[in-house]
């Protein structure tokens, strides 16, 4: 998204060392990782000794407000910002010795919600799909865990002078828009952005409204000491952007994947009155994601077509296939579902096929995705995309 009226400021110059170390980390090594310094491990922890101290000792990333950024390290020279056991709680780093932090909401005056940013070394490439994911942990001395985590995008430097809560709509959120609250280990966060070939910044942290956010309570991890503070605290590392071809490559957890069962409405209810040759036109039958086998209803819907075709010996009808966008994309990446569209048409036919009905009464056509019936971009309307439906030849 493009940010406009952005306030000016000026930004520390940054004065950083390299973090080495002798273990290779699992995705650092990524070369089509787009985002600098994405497991933070370029930060010189030996200078590191308090918080905010991110632009001073970290490469690349800077504050996106007022409030400054946290970085931690295994070995920092200050105990509030160690690995894994600092002043918010205790936790390792999802890879390497190093990982960042911020705030995504606070009851403390004293405590504001902080932004975490980095600049692109290109800018997006156009209609280029990308997968955003970081691992995510709820610092485990936090009061409370909140939804509304999510990753804004823009083709310029988001700066915001003042402390205030960044109240901005994400270019990318987790798909169920879920209160992160895992303390013992790391949630994955991730989603699709598609590039229109102008941005070049990427902030991360939580944009809701206090008035409209999830917030839930979060009872102490036992064992653990120190009172729990006011706010709700996040531990980042892996923040990765990568050019994928299809949603499928761009996987958070089974629990996150997109709703593969859904299925749109029910069995296409026909009104007594109308001819038959209506009935068959406004018939639809719609599919699971990647689905050809039609549900129970989809069968009620193939099998009253049937029953007028046997009622009308005279007529024939065109069976057509429709895909929804996603699966044309899974289609270019894995023959198997190139057409999925034409498989669903197919299966109908023989059905029709196998119930006595003539082959020369039907013929079948593939639109794959290029006549949707909704082109909003929700669940629900690929769900009406993903369908067949009748024609009379």
């Amino acid at each position: 998204m493009k940010i406009k009226n952005l306030f000016s400021c000026i930004t520390a110059l940054a004065v950083v060392a390299t973090c080495s170390f002798a273990i290779t980390s699992t995705v650092s090594a990524q070369t089509d990782n787009l985002v600098p310094n994405g497991g933070f491990e370029d930060t010189n922890i030996k200078k590191l000794k308090s918080y905010g101290q991110m632009e001073e000792f970290s490469m690349d990333w800077f504050a996106g407000s007022s409030v400054a950024a946290d970085v931690y390290g295994e070995g920092a020279k200050g105990d509030k910002v160690g690995i894994p056991s600092n002043k918010y709680g205790k936790e390792e780093a999802a890879g390497g010795l190093c990982y960042a932090g911020f705030r995504a909401y606070s009851k403390d005056p004293k405590l504001s919600r902080s932004y975490l940013e980095v600049q692109l070394p290109q800018m997006l490439e156009r209609d280029v799909m990308y997968c955003v994911s970081f691992d995510i942990s709820l610092a485990d001395l936090s009061r409370f865990a909140v939804n509304d985590i999510g990753v804004v995008i823009s083709d310029r430097k988001i700066e915001q002078p003042n402390d205030g809560d960044m109240v901005l709509p994400c270019d990318v959120k987790q798909k169920t828009n879920k209160v992160f609250q895992l303390t013992e280990g790391w949630d994955k966060f991730c989603g699709t952005f598609v590039g229109s070939g102008q941005e070049e910044y990427l902030l991360i942290g939580c944009f809701g409204g206090r008035n409209d956010m999830d917030v839930e309570k979060i009872k102490r991890p036992l064992g653990l000491t120190g009172p729990q503070m006011n706010h709700a605290y996040y531990y980042i590392d892996n923040v990765s952007v990568v050019a994928i071809d299809a949603k499928s490559q761009c996987k958070c957890s089974k629990a996150d994947e997109r709703d593969m069962d859904l299925v749109y409405g029910s069995s296409s209810v026909q009104i007594d009155d109308k001819s038959d040759a209506d009935k068959i036109k406004s018939s639809v039958i719609y599919y699971a994601f990647l689905k050809r086998t039609p549900s129970g209803a989809g069968k009620t819907t193939a099998n009253n077509v049937l029953a007028i075709l046997q009622a009308n010996p005279g007529m024939s009808i065109n069976i057509v296939g429709h895909s929804d966008d996603d699966e044309r994309s899974e289609g270019n990446i894995n023959a198997r579902y190139a057409k999925i569209g034409k498989n669903r048409a197919d299966q109908i036919r023989r059905l029709l096929q196998d119930a006595g009905i003539s082959p020369s009464r039907i013929t079948v056509s593939d639109m794959s995705n290029m006549d949707p019936a909704s082109t909003r971009d929700s669940e629900i309307s690929r769900a009406q995309n993903r369908r067949v439906t009748f024609e009379l030849n």
